[in-house]
This record gives structure tokens, sequence and C-alpha cells, in this order.
């Protein structure tokens, strides 16, 4: 197998080299690389195509030899020295290798780091959502959720099977475009432990047209991403025709 090469621009290895590498099934290692560029951890690759060892084209990511170090930390920690191994063999001119145990250290750095973005994120949602609570609270407190109504549990559960959206991407439909609807009132949560707290609620026909309306205007970057101005990162979405 040959590193791929691109005259305007760095070396990259294929989504399939790297599943021969970690002796893994490439469709696992796709899906391994689409998470991680969903969630920002490395840069979205571009897609090509090659052959397999029976003649077969195959669509594969193409990935630079620095996300291909995040790759393989993710999936297969023990092989960090073969995918080293890998690049000096591949590179055409002098460049400084770093050494298994500098590229294993960098590698598990980034998806530290990454891991503590993902944590600091769902601080600011929760803080955001204690604060919506507060500003929304000025009606009744009800002590049953409303017929037609839905809490984002049920929101979240519901929309995943009809756009194929995740969940980070429902709630920053749900937080931060301007016609995200509105609660439809605050409900008491009755469990003994939530110590008498409340959640908001939301009009499940709102919700619905809010959804609609996002999809509508997301544009495709790929067969399976799109993007979207109010949500800061490529996501998947299966599109309903």
């Amino acid at each position: 197998m040959n590193v791929l090469a691109n005259t305007a621009g760095p070396l990259r290895m294929s989504s399939q080299e790297i599943a021969y590498l970690l002796e893994k099934r490439h469709d696992k290692v796709k899906q391994s690389i689409g998470r991680l560029a969903e969630r920002g951890t490395i840069k979205h690759p571009p897609l090509g195509e090659v052959k397999n060892r029976l003649s077969q084209r195959v669509e594969v990511y193409l990935i630079n030899e620095r996300d291909s170090y995040v790759v393989v930390a993710q999936l297969s920690p023990e092989f960090t020295a073969r995918l080293v191994d890998y690049w000096q063999e591949h590179k055409n001119q002098q460049a400084q290798i770093p050494t298994t145990a500098e590229a294993f250290a960098q590698a598990f750095r980034m998806l530290a780091d990454a891991e503590q973005r993902d944590a600091l994120r769902e601080q600011r949602l929760n803080l955001i959502d204690a604060k919506v609570v507060r500003i929304e609270t000025a009606q009744t407190v009800l002590r049953a959720r409303p017929a037609n109504s839905e809490s984002i549990v049920h929101i979240r559960n519901r929309v995943r099977r009809l756009f194929g959206l995740s969940d980070a991407t429902i709630d920053a439909v749900m937080r931060q475009t301007p016609y995200a609807p509105k609660p439809a009132g605050m409900v008491r949560n009755e469990h003994a432990e939530a110590e008498g707290s409340t959640y908001a609620v939301f009009w499940t026909k709102d919700v619905t047209a809010t959804f609609e309306r996002f999809a509508a205007e997301c544009k495709p970057v790929s067969k399976q991403y799109f993007e979207h101005p109010y949500v800061g990162s490529r996501f998947k979405m299966a599109r309903r025709e």
C-alpha cells in the first residue's frame, strides 16, 4: 500500500490503510473517523476512492499525519509504533519523525483536550438550561406534563428518529436558533430524589415545526454531513424525502 500524495498539499493515508494497519474492519474505522470529525477532535477528512485487494473501488477517508495519530490512539493505541514506522517509510522528504512515546502522548493529549471541551460545553448548556428555567418560572408550575407537550428528553428521542440528528445538534437547535420554540410551561418533578425541581416542556407541534424549518435550511457538505449557520460544526442528518 502506498501513502496518498497530493501535489498541492500534505501526504495522506486512507482509512482503508488505517484499517489494514490496525487489523480492523474498514467500515468500523470509517465510523470512528466520522465520530471524531463530528466532535471536532480531527478535521473532517476529504473523501477519495482506492482499489481494495480484490480490485474493487472503495470510498475512503483521506487522513493527514496528525489526525492519523488521533484515530489510532482512539482505536488501538498499541499500534502507535506501527503507525510511526508507516509514516517514516512513506515520507518523500527528510522530516523529524516523532518517537513512539511522543506520538502516543500527543495523540492522547488531543483526545483529552477534546473530552475537556465536551465537558465544558455540557456545563455551559446546563447553565443555560438553569437560566431558562429561572426565566420561565414566572408562569405557574404544573403538577403534570400537559397533553401534546414534551420534555427535552422526549424531544431528543423523537427528533433523533425523525431526522437522524445527534443529541448535541438537537440541543443546539433548541438553544441557538432564533426560531426555537418557547417553553409551554414548567412541570414539577415528582420523583423523591428530585427535591421539588422543575423542568421545561414544549408544545410538540412547535418542536416539529422548528426542526422541519431547520432541516430545510441545512446545506449538504458530503453524502452524510450537513452544515447550518446556527450550529458550530458539521453534523449528520438523515433527511426525509
